[in-house]
């Protein structure tokens, strides 16, 4: 599991107009799950793959937003 070092994830949500609900469906995930994860527990990287298909990320970006270094 990787954890989110900052809120560009959030800023990516809004930037596409999802709140946590219909994306945590998008993302087959209760929105609980997906709430826990956005707040510090940590994506999958499957996941972290999903999400930067869907926002269209530069690898760069995803360091950015899911590596905490």
């Amino acid at each position: 599991m990787v954890k989110m070092v900052n809120n560009k994830l959030k800023g990516k949500l809004k930037e596409y107009s999802f709140n946590y609900n219909n994306f945590s469906k998008v993302m087959g995930l209760s929105k609980t799950a997906f709430t826990n994860k956005i707040n510090g527990k940590g994506f999958k990287d499957k996941e972290i793959a999903r999400m930067k298909k869907i926002f269209n990320l530069t690898n760069d970006e995803v360091v950015e937003i899911f590596i905490n270094e």
